[in-house]
């Protein structure tokens, strides 16, 4: 780790990583550089038989290498990453050993440890990820910035790769690419007989269907990793479960401090200083709106802890909240500007219209710094929302550019995030004469939170901060405006009920299917006719019997043959006509089988599946 590559130093730089197993390069052109890399990657794992993976630099690589590369002996390369020093190559010492991991570091390493790795740089993130680790770490140190992607060799890719990319896509908020990640991911864990790889893929499935606004789902998948977590002793584990729980409190607009509390304190418990930092971020944001609370002081504090562990995106988010707070309480910190009652008018405790303004000017600032850093983190969600809210916040920057509304809504738009592009149209409209929320929200998120959006006087949203913590889809079956003169009381629906907890692989699941008419419809009154319901697996599974009759109870066995999210289609016909009166999906995640031979002895809540 003390040597310095170049590339006409193979077979030194060769010989070097197999001593130390740590490598760090620069001191050429980037593509002399990357080729260099290659090639003694390419070596080094021809000659041990272990993978190859390849990232870019990017602020969730060093902890994706620690949750999974440093258990599994492989090769990985890490280009583009800043040494902080003007040669690009840090000063070799043992003084910026992280506390805590000195013991792990491989005899004779030690001194190659860069100098400013307790300052947080990447390049230290990485190495203090790799110490005592039995893998190959290659580091190619530079001072640019390069787009965040994971990219494995052409050798199979293992279960900790495949988790780590998709935590990289969740963390971009682009949960959609997350899925066929961490369905192969699962399937890899189970062959290797992982049972700590496959309750970080429970996780990961869990956290994705809360991004996508899927409640239930996630429930019951955080529910199930947080006990399998606790089954294989991963304290870590829990603790991120019981923060992603409690952040599923906000979607209904209230809070839960309280666990967002309990999860700092485990993830603390645990030594996971990067955990504590975000469970401590999300309890600042539960409880910046109290009148009184300090926020001025946590967020400062939450922004250290970032800075310590070399987060960029944690760095990001606190920023963005600390700015939205400036932005929307004008003087009622909790600290040095509250008169006792909460208020929030015009001439907070920093002087009037002076400090009002100079109040939004560090808003103002502090949101073009949460902008930079989500670039550099390659996070279009958080930069799309910091984009809306600074141009919500300053009118100035908004009339400077006309199409802000357009350029926000394209970054929305890259992610599939439709939910962030109906925000923004919100914005654009303004408030509705009737006070009542236009349907491509309505139709995404629970009448509660929705209840908490406000309006400032010169006609902003004052937009929920829950509502950027997830992506959710239109609920199935939500009546949409041009429905509305027919009323509900009118129309039949198709009920789906999963009748069997759990569902797992290559195990029989039932559906049943019911058709329910409204009390003002004729089928009210008199027999169902002679109906025919139709089921198709689109996915890895089977479905059967291929057809069924409501009147007589229509039931269906799913078999699912690998864990993941399943789609079903059910197609409701008229038998005499051959008429398809309506069809829906539902979609089911499937929970990966234990392997172990110990099961959690908490029981997991009753799934749910969407019903039409």
């Amino acid at each position: 780790m003390s040597f310095v590559g170049h590339t006409r130093d193979l077979a030194a730089a060769r010989r070097e990583l197999k001593t130390r197993r740590l490598l760090v390069v620069g001191g050429a052109p980037d593509a002399d550089r990357t080729a260099f890399l290659d090639a003694v990657a390419r070596e080094v794992a021809d000659e041990a038989g272990l993978p190859v993976y390849r990232f870019r630099v990017a602020d969730a690589v060093s902890e994706a290498c620690r949750g999974g590369f440093v258990v599994h002996p492989c090769v990985v390369v890490v280009d583009g990453v800043s040494a902080e020093t003007a040669d690009g190559i840090p000063a070799g010492t043992a003084d910026g050993i992280p506390a805590g991991t000195a013991d792990g570091i491989p005899a004779g390493a030690a001194d190659g440890i860069p100098a400013g790795a307790a300052d947080g740089s990447p390049l230290a993130a990485l190495i203090s990820a790799f110490a005592g680790s039995e893998s190959f770490l290659l580091v190619g140190s530079r001072d640019a910035r390069e787009d965040a992607a994971a990219l494995p060799s052409d050798r199979c890719a293992d279960g900790w790769a495949l988790l780590a990319r998709a935590a990289v896509h969740c963390d971009r908020g682009d949960p959609r690419a997350a899925g066929p990640l961490l369905r192969r991911a699962v399937e890899a864990h189970q062959v290797a007989g992982d049972r700590r790889g496959e309750a970080w893929a429970v996780f990961l499935y869990g956290r994705m269907c809360r991004l996508r606004g899927r409640a239930e789902d996630a429930r019951r998948l955080l529910h199930a990793a947080r006990e399998r977590f606790r089954a294989v002793g991963e304290t870590p584990g829990e603790a991120w479960a019981v923060g992603e729980l409690a952040r599923l409190a906000t979607r209904s607009g209230v809070p839960d401090p309280d666990a967002l509390a309990e999860a700092r304190r485990l993830h603390e418990r645990a030594g996971d200083r990067r955990g504590a930092a975000w469970a401590h971020l999300w309890w600042t944001v539960a409880r910046a709106d109290e009148p009184g609370f300090p926020w001025q002081e946590e967020f400062a504090n939450v922004q250290g802890r970032f800075h310590e562990v070399s987060d960029r995106l944690g760095t990001a988010w606190t920023l963005h909240h600390h700015a939205l707070t400036l932005a929307r309480t004008d003087g009622t910190d909790g600290v040095d500007g509250t008169d006792g009652t909460g208020g929030t008018g015009e001439t907070g405790g920093t002087g009037g219209t002076g400090g009002t303004d100079e109040r939004r000017r560090e808003a103002d600032r502090l949101f073009e710094g949460a902008l930079a850093l989500f670039e550099e983190a390659d996070c279009p969600h958080g930069r799309a929302w910091t984009m809306l809210e600074y141009a919500l916040r300053s009118p100035a920057h908004r009339f400077l550019n006309g199409e802000w509304a357009a350029e926000i809504r394209h970054v929305f738009h890259g992610i599939g995030d439709e939910a962030g592009e109906a925000w923004v149209d919100l914005a654009e409209a303004g408030p509705s004469p009737g006070g009542e929320p236009p349907y491509e929200l309505a139709c995404r998120y629970p009448a509660a939170l929705l209840d908490t959006l406000g309006w400032t006087e010169g006609g902003e949203p004052l937009i929920p901060r829950a509502a950027r913590d997830t992506q959710p889809e239109p609920r199935p079956g939500f009546t949409r405006p041009c429905d509305r003169d027919r009323p509900d009381d009118s129309r039949a629906h198709v009920r789906l009920t999963l009748l069997d907890d759990v569902p797992v692989p290559d195990m029989p699941a039932r559906i049943a299917l019911q058709v329910v008419p409204g009390p003002e419809h004729p089928w009210s009154t008199a027999p169902l006719p002679p109906l025919t319901a139709r089921a198709t697996s689109l996915g890895h599974a089977e479905i059967d019997p291929a057809h069924g009759v409501p009147a007589d109870g229509a039931e269906f066995r799913f078999t699912p043959h690998r864990p993941g999210s399943h789609r079903l289609r059910f197609t409701v016909e008229d038998s005499a006509t051959g008429t398809v009166l309506q069809q829906v999906e539902a979609q089911i995640d499937v929970v990966p089988s234990d392997p172990g031979p110990h099961r959690p002895t908490a029981p997991a809540p009753r799934p749910s599946a969407r019903r039409a």
